[in-house]
């Protein structure tokens, strides 16, 4: 069981986003943790646009700085990344609670990347992000708020994949 099934398999939105690298799972997945994501000038612009922290541009540096709880990981095949909201993003103190479902949160967001070996050291890259809303109010703003960020969180994403597969083939090439 992939581990975004495992810590959010019930949600309201999700965005997925993939690429092919050539390249080994333990290579893409090393390469998107030590990421610099201010090497794309779309990232940077989006970023500063929303509003995120991004004094930390390294993707795992920038992940702390955003407030997403490192949830599990199993490297070099999946790493999960997760979040919960009241008012405003918390740390996720209890992992267990938000399996259960975060009693007394808003809502839950899990986002991840995935890593799958292919034929002839082909990897398939993932990532994929899902949003369970808690409250029917929550899921009404969400949804409006969704409806106008969700292409710039798909450009954002399919950017990282881009930046992945360029580094990976830099670093392959020298």
């Amino acid at each position: 069981m992939s581990l975004i099934n495992k810590y959010l398999p019930k949600f309201n939105f999700t965005e997925y986003h993939s690429i092919r690298i050539q390249a080994s799972s333990k290579e893409c997945y090393s390469t998107v943790l030590d990421l610099d994501l201010a090497e794309s000038r779309v990232i940077s612009f989006l970023f500063k646009l929303r509003g995120m922290p991004f004094s930390k541009t390294r993707f795992k540096d920038f992940t702390e700085g955003a407030k997403f709880t490192l949830l599990e990981e199993n490297e070099p095949h999946e790493f999960l990344y997760g979040f919960w909201a009241k008012k405003h993003i918390e740390w996720i103190a209890d992992k267990e609670a938000y399996i259960q479902g975060g009693k007394g949160y808003r809502m839950l967001i899990a986002w991840n990347f995935e890593f799958k070996e292919l034929e002839n050291n082909e990897c398939l890259v993932s990532t994929e992000t899902r949003v369970k809303c808690l409250t029917t109010g929550t899921k009404i703003i969400f949804s409006i708020y969704w409806f106008f960020v969700k292409p710039f969180s798909g450009w954002i994403r399919n950017e990282m994949l881009r930046l992945v597969k360029k580094k990976v083939n830099e670093r392959l090439s020298n």
